[in-house]
């Protein structure tokens, strides 16, 4: 076999896995029930069920940076337009206000606040430290091990590793070069 089609074979396979991945599962088939279900007296509800509550705060970039925050706040109007999810976001004018907005999510009874960016990592870890109870979640960060906090970080290195591979396939000169940011 070539090795340009050991490549591209190898890419069509790659690809084939990622998207069955995205597919949606197909659901279990349910048995019709045998009888008629009893029919009970629905129990009163006294309050409305509580709605979860995201907050988010962003570094010195704003909600319309075009990048990691403003991403972030589209995936916040996503869960409030398809899962009922109440939002609200603090925007940053300095590295000063970090520790202060996520503090005023704390105070409000946000179910998860998420601070967007590796500027926030210090004051969103000490605001962990300092709750033990509240849930936070940070953009661009997973290093910080504490169990109330998820951080959520792109594996780059997997992505260009098969790009690398594949650039290092196609080759007719032995050499390949890169364009990265820091």
């Amino acid at each position: 076999m070539s090795k340009k089609l050991f490549v591209v074979l190898s890419v069509l396979l790659v690809a084939a896995f990622a998207l069955s991945a995205c597919a949606k599962p197909t659901p279990a088939p349910t048995a019709a029930p045998t009888q008629a279900p009893v029919v009970t007296e629905a129990p009163v509800v006294t309050e409305a069920p509580k709605v979860f509550k995201a907050c988010q705060v962003t570094d010195v970039g704003g909600i319309d940076d075009k990048s990691f925050n403003a991403t972030a706040w589209l995936g916040m109007e996503k869960a409030q337009a398809e899962l009922g999810v109440e939002i609200a976001y603090l925007e940053s004018q300095q590295a000063s206000d970090y520790e202060v907005n996520i503090n005023s999510f704390v105070e409000a009874g946000c179910d998860l606040i998420i601070s967007v960016g590796f500027l926030l990592a210090d004051a969103t870890s000490a605001a962990a430290d300092a709750n033990p109870d509240q849930n936070f979640a940070i953009i661009d960060v997973d290093w910080l091990g504490q169990t109330n906090v998820s951080g959520n970080a792109a594996k780059i290195d997997q992505a260009t590793f098969l790009a690398g591979y594949l650039a290092a396939g196609m080759t007719k000169t032995g050499k390949v070069g890169t364009y990265v940011g820091i």
